[in-house]
């Protein structure tokens, strides 16, 4: 998995790692995450990306509260996933709330 050059030892162990936290990560979670940070960069211009965040990430809250697989994990991804998308929200509602300044 070596990006430039060959894979060695050390490039096998970390993609090892990786895909090992990968996989013991909640899939709502991670969605949650992303829609969250899609949400933050467009500054929640596309309501749906920061209601979709916030959704999927009480999705994950709710299965991590009940878990099926003692081995998954992704509270933090989820809250930040939904901190992202409410932030997003409120910064969309101040925007499209201000008044435009005549000067």
């Amino acid at each position: 998995m070596a990006l430039f050059g060959r894979e060695n030892e050390k490039d096998q162990q970390r993609a090892e790692r990786m895909r090992d936290w990968a996989q013991r990560q909640n899939g709502f979670a991670i969605a949650s995450v992303v829609l969250g940070a899609i949400s933050l960069i467009e500054f929640g211009v596309l309501l749906v990306f920061g209601v979709a965040g916030i959704v999927t990430g009480v999705i994950a809250l709710r299965q991590l509260a009940n878990p099926v697989e003692p081995r998954v994990e992704g509270k933090k991804l989820a809250w930040i996933g939904i901190a992202c998308s409410v932030l997003s929200l409120a910064i969309e509602t101040v925007l499209y709330t201000m008044k435009p300044h005549k000067g």
